[in-house]
């Protein structure tokens, strides 16, 4: 069966963990310091922020990546993966999805971001061959750390038969791991499931109940336009 509503949109939000807060009232040039004298890890990251997006600083990407990649060299994990959204989302920088896997790799032992972001790219093709048994690896990985598009991803696979068998208990447990963290289109195929009875005992209430949570999630669907 064909998905009802397209997932595969890559988290490209970029990271800012918390302890960049500790930098952000800081002068350019204290900051600088700390980042470029003391060899601040964490200073560089924050320095590679406000170079992205030109707070306190002239806007400049590849700065931010040159900080980035100093941060990263010294284990911070969001800077390596803020260097593979620039690639991938290729707005800021030349999109080079190659590298955008490069940098994603990096991390992917640490990350679960990463490792969703890595089976997009080897279900889409984009940067890698095609490969969709190593897609639902990654997927596999990132759904077991936690993170809900990766669970959502997994699910899809379950719910279509893609490169697996078609298995719609699967496919609900991964829905319902996503819809657990508010993703509205694991809300949405959960609706779809149980207005359908697809492995399940047919529930129009409860299909109504989750399609309405999509809705309010953002799901874009004539059914949303319905009172």
């Amino acid at each position: 069966m064909k998905k009802l509503v397209a997932l595969l949109l890559l988290f490209i939000c970029f990271s800012s963990p918390s302890y960049a807060q500790n930098f952000r009232d800081l002068s350019f040039d204290d900051l600088y310091k700390k980042a470029a004298e003391e060899n601040n890890p964490e200073a560089q990251f924050y320095l590679g922020v406000r170079c992205l997006y030109g707070i306190s600083v002239t806007k400049d990407a590849q700065k931010a990546i040159e900080w980035y990649k100093k941060a990263a060299a010294q284990g911070i994990v969001e800077a390596a993966l803020n260097i593979g959204n620039l690639y991938y989302k290729g707005e800021e920088v030349e999109q080079n999805y190659s590298k955008a896997f490069e940098w994603y790799l990096k991390v992917a032992d640490k990350n679960a971001e990463a490792q969703y972001n890595l089976g997009v790219l080897y279900e889409k093709g984009q940067g890698v061959e095609e490969d969709l048994t190593k897609a639902q690896k990654w997927y596999q990985k990132g759904a077991e750390n936690g993170n809900s598009d990766a669970q959502y991803a997994l699910g899809d696979m379950y719910f279509d038969g893609k490169n697996v068998e078609q298995d719609y208990n699967l496919a609900k447990i991964w829905f319902e791991k996503a819809a657990e963290q508010n993703d509205p289109y694991a809300q949405w195929n959960l609706g779809v499931i149980y207005s359908n009875g697809y492995g399940v005992t047919k529930d129009d209430q409860k299909a109504k109940e989750l399609f309405q949570k999509a809705c309010d999630n953002g799901i874009e669907h004539d059914l949303c336009k319905q009172k």
